[in-house]
């Protein structure tokens, strides 16, 4: 499918709110005034954990009931307000909003850690919140004072202000710190908190249902984020590994794309830590944790690639210059780690290392190693290419590219099942599908003949080589590694995204994607209501995302909506611009009053014409669903300006062969009718009849992006299926789809959609 890029990574993410960053910032801020009112709202669930930051020692978790709060072993909570009432809640990685529904303006409690230990906060027309313990209490009015081990507990309320402080502090010091903390500009904090959050606020798309996953993603990620300590010089992620908090070299890729977009300057850190790891031989651990201890494994090699990206961003000629010799010297220890007897054909060498689980065998190559040491390689090239000081490394590093490129060409690929396969070492190929199979695609120079028979593989079944069940990648368990790690399914993204010229594939994958996220989240809401109604407890987090399942999430979020804004019509972009502008009653009261003035100013000077125009026009649809197609045209020529009128001759003129003026007027009909998914559908399908291949693949793409979660799973579910085939037809420049006419006896166009 050939759609129109303004945008084609070549193994880069470059985000639309990483550049002109200073020109959008302020549209942005009118968009997204408070984080605690216009982030997506989450149903309560127990386990939620808020941290001030990264050295937080003691964060405070979600109780089991709703707006309960309290710390890991400890025998207070602090009650925000009684669980009963009906709330609108929103959560962040360092605090919390409590609206009450109907009244959200009227009533409603706000809560930040100012840092580890303080948590300050506003109430605005309920009662102040109250610490209670099976621990002996202090109270007086508007203070509670808790001594208890592990963590003791000051809660102080001046109006409508209060401030909780933990820890192991005195009596006397917590009420200084509660004093100092009740002293700041609660407000200035909110707006502080809110422009951290402006690119996350970017990726939010006008369907509200997709929203909170992304929201939970990027909040995750943060929650993720440790300091440096005696094992890690400086701020890493804590991995979903068991036993101590671990830093995973693995997931740093993945990491570094999803910061990327929400806070650059910590992508850059994380690869700072993850280079400061990096061993006297020129290796790096698989992963080092908190306690000092690290694998002896090697990670997979997307470290320099990993690089690459974070610099991209701030462009530091001298930090580079600092990291070349470092780069340089790891290529050259990982092109001997995995191929040490130089026979040209890389393998992994450890259990511990393989990318495909329970792969590993003495001897047997696998083509995903040598496609990644392909992209360590070119991104270790083109970062020598922009430095004066690397020219004599350029030449050697050259032939190593050429030299595996030809391995992977000659030696992994299987001519007779025109696949990439594994190989014995001695030469002979073993038949063992993989997602290892598809990874080729990843290589952005792969030359056309190997890459069109794997996206042709794929696109017959939406599915990876070795998978037992084809739509696996479809699954709504986003958590189900077993059938598809996530690892996995980022790096399926990534190759599509490198590999899918058309984006056609890419673009499925992403809708795909999105549909599983938004389904888990629901699922999660289904399970926080139960588990309170029964009041039941469980150990499992609340909306537990892993690392690189949230990277995945944030990344597919930032494609569809590059999509979206890239290949929309200029209609759809208004109304996601009045839909982010979040109009108050006084406005709306004003723009009313102006347009009921314009309304009469135009009646006066253009009275209307026909007074029966709405009653014939019913008349015309009545004609058209019974059949009577020329007394319906009779009426509708009448009519040339009504949207309905031009629907039923866009109808009409498809039916009797004439697409050239259905095109026309189907355009007029969804210019005055922007939200019609039949104008829409039959817009993109004269569009297909007219040749004109390009535009209708667009016009497909948008009619999913709006309607396919409105219309699915209904007497219009057909029309989504013959959607996505017709765009796959427009794509091999078919004019016309076959049983096209059925589009016409489905409700929503029979209906009249308008």
């Amino acid at each position: 499918m050939r759609l129109k890029q303004a945008f084609r990574p070549t193994g880069n993410l470059k985000s639309p709110g990483l550049k002109k960053q200073a020109d959008c910032d302020m549209m942005k801020t009118y968009f997204m005034q408070n984080v605690f009112t216009e982030y997506p709202a989450v149903p309560w669930k127990q386990g939620w954990r808020f941290l001030a930051g990264p050295d937080d020692p003691c964060p405070l978790l979600t109780g089991d009931a709703q707006g309960e709060l309290t710390a890991k072993n400890c025998a207070w909570t602090l009650h925000l307000l009684d669980p009963t009432i009906p709330l609108t809640v929103r959560l962040l990685s360092n605090g919390l909003s409590l609206y009450v529904r109907k009244q959200e303006k009227e009533k409603h409690i706000e809560a930040l850690l100012l840092e580890p230990g303080i948590l300050i906060g506003s109430v605005q027309g309920l009662p102040p919140p109250a610490l209670n313990s099976t621990e002996q209490t202090n109270q007086d009015p508007g203070f509670t004072w808790i001594k208890a081990a592990p963590c003791n507990a000051l809660l102080i309320c001046k109006g409508s202000r209060f401030v909780l402080v933990t820890g192991t502090l005195p009596r006397e010091l917590a009420l200084l710190k509660a004093e100092e903390a009740l002293e700041e500009n609660f407000n200035a904090l909110r707006e502080e908190e809110t422009k951290k959050r402006l690119s996350t606020a970017g990726l939010f798309s006008i369907n509200p249902r997709h929203n909170p996953p992304v929201a939970l993603a990027a909040e995750s990620l943060r929650l993720r984020l440790r300091g440096r300590n005696a094992a890690l010089p400086g701020i890493w992620s804590a991995s979903d590994m068991p036993g101590p908090e671990t830093f995973s070299l693995n997931e740093l890729y993945p990491l570094v794309q999803a910061w990327r977009l929400i806070h650059p300057k910590t992508a850059l850190n994380l690869v700072h830590t993850a280079l400061a790891l990096q061993q006297s031989s020129g290796g790096f651990p698989a992963w080092v944790n908190c306690e000092g201890a690290a694998s002896a494994a090697a990670p997979w090699p997307f470290v320099i690639q990993a690089f690459e990206l974070a610099l991209q961003d701030q462009h530091d000629p001298v930090l580079l210059k600092k990291t070349l010799p470092a780069l340089r010297k790891y290529m050259q220890w990982a092109l001997r780690r995995f191929d040490p007897h130089r026979d040209l054909i890389p393998a992994w060498q450890s259990d511990q290392e393989v990318f495909i689980p329970e792969s590993f065998e003495r001897g047997k190559a696998s083509p995903d190693l040598t496609v990644m040491l392909l992209g360590e390689l070119e991104a270790l090239l083109r970062l020598c290419d922009e430095s004066d000081h690397s020219e004599a490394a350029i030449g050697p590093l050259t032939a190593e590219h050429d030299q595996l490129a030809q391995t992977l060409t000659t030696v992994f690929w299987n001519p007779e099942t025109k696949a990439f396969s594994n190989v014995w070492k001695e030469g002979h190929y073993i038949h063992e599908p993989s997602f290892g199979s598809f990874l080729p695609l990843y290589w952005s120079g792969l030359p056309a003949e190997f890459k069109k028979p794997l996206l042709e593989n794929f696109e017959e079944t939406h599915g990876f080589p070795g998978r037992a069940d084809p739509a696996s990648w479809k699954q709504e368990q986003i958590d189900d590694t077993v059938h598809l790690p996530a690892i996995h399914q980022f790096m399926a993204f990534e190759t599509l995204r490198r590999g899918d010229e058309s984006r056609a594939l890419l673009m499925l994958f992403v809708r795909r994607a999105r549909e599983g996220f938004a389904a888990w989240f629901e699922r999660e809401s289904i399970e926080a209501a139960r588990l309170q109604r029964h009041n039941a407890h469980i150990e499992k987090s609340a909306y537990a995302l892993g690392p690189v399942t949230a990277s995945l999430l944030l990344t597919t979020q930032y494609e569809f909506q590059h999509e979206a804004l890239t290949h929309a019509p200029t209609l759809k972009n208004l109304q996601r611009l009045i839909h982010r502008m979040r109009l108050t009653r006084s406005d709306l009261r004003i723009i009313l009053v102006v347009g009921l003035a314009m309304l009469v100013v135009h009646l006066l000077y253009h009275p209307p014409t026909h007074i029966n125009e709405n009653a014939r026009m019913a008349e015309a649809a009545l004609n058209y669903r019974q059949g009577q197609f020329s007394e319906a045209m009779k009426i509708c020529r009448r009519y040339p300006d009504n949207a309905l009128s031009r629907f039923l001759q866009g109808n009409l003129m498809t039916l009797t062969g004439n697409p050239e003026s259905a095109e026309q007027l189907y355009y007029q009909a969804l210019l005055e009718k922007t939200e019609s998914p039949s104008a829409l559908f039959g817009y993109a399908l004269s569009l297909q009849l007219n040749g004109k291949f390009d535009e209708a693949i667009q016009r497909y793409n948008d009619f999913l992006d709006i309607h396919e979660a409105q219309l699915s799973g209904g007497p219009n579910d057909a029309l989504i299926e013959l959607a996505y085939e017709f765009m796959r037809l427009a794509d091999a420049e078919f004019r016309i789809p076959p049983k096209w006419k059925r589009v016409y006896t489905l409700p929503v166009m029979n209906d009249l959609g308008l």
